[in-house]
This record gives C-alpha cells, sequence and structure tokens, in this order.
C-alpha cells in the first residue's frame, strides 16, 4: 500500500513515504475506428464543372467579374468524378423488380427501401435520370429472367454503364417514366437528396417536385406546350404552302425566264405576288401567332422540359424554334438557341438526340436580316453587335453595355466568339481574314461554323454600295476561301434568310448586293460542283425569282456583272440547282397536265406583256442554251430566235441536223443572216394563214441537200447551168416530182431562192 506524510520540509516540498507494490494491469486505449467508407457523392479533390447547387465558387476577382459572376458555368461542384456507382441502386431495383415486373414498380418498391437513407436515394435518383427507361426496363426484365433459372457462372447481361452511370438527365429517361406515376411520399425525399448530393439540378428538382402527384400543375405545363405545338403547325403548314408558290414561281421563272425580257420577268413576279397575295398574307399571321404563343408561354415551356414529360415536350418545342427561326423573330429563336448552349440548360438532355442545327443556321443569317429591315441604315459593324447581344442575352442570361458587354462576350463559348470575330472583320473590310477565320470555324467540328459562315455571306451580299469591280473581287475571294458546293449551301441559307426573314427594304439591298457574289457564282456554275457526291438535299443554291421577287418584282440584272453565260442568259438573278430546280421541274412534269395552272401561267405572261404562246412554246421545245447557241452560230438577233417559238416551233427539235444543210445551199448564194433566216421560214411554209412551220418540209428539204447531187427520182443536171442555178433546178425538180406533200420544203426552197436571184 502507498502512504502519503502530511508532514512538510522547509523546501515546501511534501515528503513522500512509500511502501511499494505492484499496480494492477490496465491494457492501453483502442485504435480510433477507420473512416467510414467515402460515399460516391464525397468530395475528393474539388474540380470545375457547372455550379449545380448554385454556390460554392470562388469571389471574382474583379468589379468587372462581379458583375457576370452569377451566371459563370465553371463552378466547383460537389463529385469527384464524372459517373457515380450505383450498384447498390441496381440492386435494390432488382429486387423491386421481382416483386413488381415492371420499371416503375421496381423503383416505387427501391424508392421505400432507400427510405432514410439520403444517399442510397440520390444514387436512385442518378440511376433514373442517367438512363434511358427501354435501356433500364430491358436490363431489368433480362436480370430478372436469369434470377429464376438455376445458377449461372457470370453474372446476368447487363448493359454497359448500368451500375456506374453519369450524373447528368438524359432523353426519355426512366426518372421521367418514374415520376409521372411515382408515389410522391417516397419520390419527392428522393428528389431532394439527390439535389442536395449536387446530382440534379434543383431546377429540375423543384418542376418534377411539383408535378409529382399534382395532375394539375402537370396539365398547365401540357397546355402550354399544345399552345404552342398548335401554332407551330399552323405555321410550318403555311411555310409548305409558301414554298410550294415558290417552286411554283421559281420553276415558272427558271422555264419561261429565259425567254423574257428584264422587264417582262419583273412584272411576271409582280403579277405572281398579286395573284396570290392572300396567301402570303396568311403565312405573316400564322408567324405572328407562333412568336405570340412562344413568348407568352416561355417559361411554361422550360419547366415542361425538366418535368416528367421533358422528351415528349422537346421534340415539340424543338420544331417550335426551328419554325420561329424562319421568321422575321428569328433572333428570338437565336436567343433560344444560345440559351440551350449553356450547361444545365433545361434543353441539354435532348441535345445528341434532338440537335439544334438547324435553328443555328437559319436563326443568325435570319436575325442578320430581320435587324437590316428595321434599321435600313445600320452598318455593318451595328449589325454585327446585334448578333453579339442576342447571344450574349441568351447564353449568359443577362444584358449589359459597354465594357461590361466585353466581360460577357468572354464567357461566351469559344465557337460563338470566334464566329463574332470573323464576322468583325468582315464588317470591318478585312475581308480575307474574315473568311480564314469562317473556313477555320465551319472546317472544324463546331456546331456554329455554318451559321456564321451563312451570316458573312449575309453581310457581303447586303453592302450594296460597292463598286462592280469591288463586288466581283468580293466573290472571287468567297470562290478561293470555300468549295463550290460550300458557296451554294452557304448563299442557299443567306437568300432563305432574306426571304423569311426579310422584306422590301432588305431585298432592295440584296438587288444591289448580289453581285458581289458574281464570281463565285459562276464559278459555281462552270464547276458544275454543287451537288457533286451529295444528291440534291441541302446543297440547292435557291437563288431564284421567288427570293428576288420580295422587292415587288425587281430583279437583279446579272449581265452587268460578268458572270459568265449560263446565268448572263437568263438575264437576271435567277438561277435554281439542287433540291430546288428538282423539284420545280418534278412539279412542271406534275402540272402539265393541269389545265388550270397552265392557264394562269399564260395569264400571268400576258399581264407581264410576253407573248404566251410564244414562251409556253420555247418552254417545251427549246431550252436557254439552245437560245444563245444558235444566237452565236447563225448571226441572228435574239429576237428572231425568240421568234420562231411562235412560228416555227418544231425547228429547234431538229435544228442541228437540218441548219447545215441550209447553211449548205446559202453559203453558194452568198446569203446574209437576215436571208438565211427568211428561207427558214420559207421552207417551212404551209401555204395556209397563221400556221406553223413545217419540221417534214424542214427535214425533207435538208435530206435532198445531203444527198445532193445523188436522187431517187431520175433528176439529171443540165449542162452549162451555174451554182445557184443547179440548186434552184435541184431543189424544183425534187419537190415536183416528190409529191405535193413530200416536195414541200424543197419546192419552197427552189421558189425562194429563185425570186432572191432576180
Amino acid at each position: 500500500m502507498s502512504t502519503i506524510s502530511s508532514a512538510g520540509s522547509s523546501s515546501g516540498v511534501s515528503q513522500v513515504n512509500t511502501t511499494w507494490e505492484p499496480e494492477p494491469y490496465v491494457p492501453p486505449p483502442p485504435p480510433p475506428p477507420p473512416p467510414e467508407p467515402r460515399d460516391a457523392f464525397v468530395v475528393a479533390a474539388p474540380r470545375r464543372g457547372p455550379d449545380l447547387l448554385g454556390h460554392g465558387f470562388t469571389p471574382p476577382a474583379s468589379p468587372q467579374a462581379a458583375e457576370v459572376s452569377a451566371t459563370q458555368t465553371t463552378q466547383a461542384v460537389a463529385d469527384s468524378a464524372p459517373t457515380v456507382n450505383v450498384a447498390e441502386a441496381w440492386t435494390l431495383l432488382t429486387q423491386g423488380y421481382s416483386q413488381a415486373r415492371s420499371l416503375t414498380g421496381a423503383a416505387n418498391a427501391a424508392l421505400q427501401k432507400a427510405a432514410g437513407n439520403p444517399a442510397l436515394q440520390a444514387k436512385l435518383i442518378d440511376l433514373l435520370q442517367a438512363t434511358p427507361s427501354r435501356t433500364l426496363e430491358d436490363a431489368l426484365s433480362k436480370d430478372f429472367a436469369h434470377g429464376v433459372k438455376e445458377a449461372v457462372p457470370n453474372p446476368p447481361p447487363r448493359p454497359p454503364g448500368i451500375t456506374s452511370v453519369g450524373t447528368q438527365r438524359v432523353a426519355d429517361c426512366a426518372l421521367e417514366a418514374v415520376a409521372r406515376q411515382g408515389s410522391p411520399s417516397t419520390l419527392k425525399p428522393a428528389l431532394e437528396a439527390a439535389a442536395k448530393q449536387g446530382h440534379l439540378l434543383p431546377a429540375d428538382r423543384d418542376v418534377l417536385v411539383s408535378c409529382v402527384g399534382s395532375p394539375a400543375v402537370d396539365a398547365k405545363l401540357d397546355s402550354a406546350v399544345a399552345e404552342v405545338h398548335a401554332a407551330e403547325l399552323a405555321y410550318t403548314a403555311a411555310l409548305a404552302e409558301r414554298d410550294a408558290l415558290e417552286q411554283r414561281l421559281a420553276g415558272d421563272i427558271a422555264s419561261f425566264g429565259p425567254f423574257l425580257t428584264d422587264n417582262q420577268q419583273r412584272a411576271y413576279i409582280e403579277e405572281f405576288r398579286k395573284l396570290h397575295g392572300g396567301d402570303y398574307a396568311r403565312f405573316d399571321t400564322k408567324a405572328k401567332t407562333l412568336e405570340t404563343a412562344l413568348a407568352k408561354n416561355a417559361p411554361q415551356l422550360e419547366q415542361a422540359l425538366r418535368g416528367p414529360d421533358g422528351s415528349a415536350h422537346a421534340r415539340s418545342i424543338q420544331a417550335a424554334y426551328t419554325a420561329l427561326a424562319q421568321s422575321k423573330s428569328a433572333g428570338e429563336a437565336l436567343k433560344w438557341a444560345a440559351k440551350m448552349e449553356a450547361p444545365g440548360s433545361a434543353f441539354a438532355p435532348f441535345m445528341a438526340s434532338l440537335p439544334l442545327d438547324t435553328v443555328r443556321e437559319k436563326a443568325v443569317s435570319g436575325a442578320l436580316v430581320s435587324f437590316y429591315e428595321k434599321f435600313p441604315k445600320a452598318t455593318p459593324t451595328q449589325a454585327v453587335d446585334h448578333i453579339q447581344q442576342l447571344l450574349v442575352d441568351g447564353y449568359l442570361l443577362q444584358q449589359m453595355g459597354g465594357a461590361k458587354a466585353d466581360v460577357q462576350v468572354n464567357n461566351l463559348p469559344q465557337a460563338m466568339r470566334t464566329g463574332l470575330a470573323g464576322l468583325r472583320d468582315l464588317a470591318a473590310g478585312r475581308t480575307q481574314a474574315g473568311l480564314n477565320t469562317l473556313k477555320g470555324l465551319e472546317s472544324g467540328s463546331s456546331r456554329w461554323g455554318a451559321p456564321f459562315a451563312a451570316a458573312g455571306i449575309v453581310l457581303g451580299i447586303l453592302q450594296s454600295n460597292q463598286s462592280a469591280k469591288a463586288q466581283d473581287a468580293l466573290g472571287t475571294l468567297w470562290a478561293k476561301t470555300f468549295t463550290a458546293q460550300q458557296v451554294a449551301s452557304l448563299t442557299s441559307t443567306a437568300l432563305t434568310a432574306v426571304n423569311k426573314s426579310g422584306g422590301a427594304l432588305v431585298a432592295t439591298r440584296v438587288a444591289g448586293g448580289l453581285g458581289a457574289f458574281g464570281a463565285a457564282l459562276d464559278l459555281v456554275v462552270q464547276g458544275k460542283e454543287i451537288a457533286a457526291g451529295q444528291g440534291n438535299a441541302g446543297t440547292g443554291l435557291s437563288i431564284a425569282g421567288d427570293v428576288m421577287g420580295i422587292v415587288g418584282g425587281a430583279l437583279v440584272a446579272v449581265g452587268s456583272t460578268g458572270v459568265g453565260a449560263p446565268l448572263a442568259a437568263v438575264g437576271a438573278a435567277v438561277y435554281i440547282m439542287g433540291e430546288l430546280v428538282s423539284m420545280s421541274i418534278l412539279s412542271r412534269q406534275e402540272y402539265e397536265a393541269a389545265e388550270q395552272l397552265r392557264s394562269e401561267q399564260r395569264t400571268l405572261l400576258s399581264r407581264a406583256g410576253a407573248d404566251a404562246e410564244q414562251v409556253t412554246n420555247l418552254e417545251k421545245y427549246s431550252s436557254p442554251e439552245q437560245v444563245e447557241s444558235l444566237v452565236k452560230s447563225t448571226g441572228w438577233t435574239r429576237d428572231q430566235v425568240l421568234g420562231l417559238g411562235k412560228t416555227f416551233p418544231d425547228f429547234f427539235a431538229g435544228a442541228a441536223s437540218t441548219l447545215p444543210q441550209l447553211d449548205k445551199v446559202a453559203n453558194d448564194f452568198g446569203l446574209t443572216p437576215d436571208q438565211r433566216f427568211r428561207m427558214l421560214l420559207e421552207i417551212g411554209s404551209t401555204g395556209v394563214a397563221k400556221a406553223k412551220g413545217s419540221a417534214d418540209a424542214l427535214n425533207k428539204f435538208a435530206e435532198a441537200v445531203r444527198n445532193y447531187p445523188k436522187n431517187t427520182v431520175g433528176i439529171t443536171m443540165p449542162q452549162g447551168l451555174s451554182k445557184k442555178e443547179q440548186w434552184i433546178h435541184f431543189l424544183r425538180e425534187m419537190g415536183n416530182r416528190t409529191g405535193s406533200y413530200d416536195g414541200l420544203g424543197p419546192r419552197n426552197a427552189a421558189i425562194f431562192l429563185e425570186r432572191l436571184k432576180r
């Protein structure tokens, strides 16, 4: 026993008297318990990614950066990897499926078992939102089928990624199906848990929670989408009707234009527009209805994308904005497309299955055109500023000016910044630099390449104050930088925007500016590379009377810009290629038998001051190339050749074989081009007033000349006749001996030559 004395000492230190005995053994304390296993959602090392929670980012370093801090899209998030291990959640689902035999039943059962376990609830939501319904249900059914069989050495087959899924929602995901039929008591807490863990967007959670067990909320979103869908269908139908009309007009101009004067072409288009004025008015009305429906329901549409029917609604919403991009409200479509590019956007899950390429392609050029329509005196730089502001407003969801705008632009995606830089170079006159930038963007994998390149063509077309020399130089630069097919496709996009998003003010500038691409278009036409290996779809060059007709019928005279015979022959910017020309040809074949449409064409031609019979015959029996060839080879005037469409339409089919025979005789007589033309008419004459020239008579004449002096009717040539006299004798005898019908052509030729000889 130990004893302690109470006696002190001078030192103040107590004295201890001990009788030592061993102390009992006391074991050392146990080591601290090991840390609990890391949940898949616990931070290992912060990474940069979408700000799913709306907090946790580094404070901005400057006041300018503070202005945009609320919209930063690269913030720290609460996960350490882009995938989550959901093997435990998968096990719960398989157990639930063995009881319920359905995806929703399995999910409800699994969520019930996971109640009170936020981490497991979040994993279940992850598995449901990152896996398509069909994929997950197929995996569950296969797992169940293997489970009821005898034991197998390998685990049942599952699609890759079922037990380790991404942390983002996908289109047609299982979560949508479960949310439509799930139990609010188990699903809502699970949604909250997933959002708190950082793997379900708070915006998605809010909408899904509000819809689960609340049919009225879901119905309200359905109603908003239905209203927009109805407006889109009506406008899309109007677009189809308008396109059909303009294909009609394009087909008419392609067919008849080469045989009309510039004034007649303008008049034809003006009369066509007047005749179908009511149809064009309905188009504008339905476009406005769609714009109004989208603006009114915009908040509900975004909620609908995040709700339990998001995938179904996404199709309708994408179609609506695609249609809006082809209207005067293309700028609103561009803002929406830019907004949907942002990480965590409502449309992000559907980007792969429902790409917005068409919206971007139409909207960038359309927004430029509609801006010029509102502000016709705007400079190119101001137009580019407008496009930039739309992208900033859409992608960054706020409006600023001055230096603050520069901060915002720096936070746009690289592709948008590159496209804007290219347009700014074009606007400032640094053409080659701008084209190189746009070419690089278009040649890469960026989805914004073609939209910005087409917008560059819009800028070039609308700069109508350039000289003809400068215009040709600009067009040559485009032709050298881009392929012929690219120039055709981009120009088609640009002019379609003029058609759908612009009006009379823009079109007057188009009329002056299209010459800037004359050289490029000439290379396209001459190279015949438009649809090489690509078919027709999407490669057509829609420079047609329908596009230019929106100025009130004013066409662009191309003959003076040096773009080559194929376009100069038309006399206006009415050249149709690719799909459009195929469709117009098909349409012409279809309505050949429709007398009502043919009658309308004749009426329009007459109102335009043209001879309807002559033009329609030329379209049927000849071609622009043949007309130009005849003018060059015969020395006849263009009016003389066109006149044959009324007086001798059957001449064109056999001209290649009959004209050399006519020239053979005419050369011996030294006839002028005008005399040869009169001889042609005389040979084909039947003697009946206003009758058309006879192809049979011309062919018999040509046959006789081709075989001269041989013949089968016993003609001999008297001695001492001159060459001219020999021809007259031979043709007269051939006409007399072969009869009144077969001998008509040779006899007419002899009479004409004998009269001329006198």
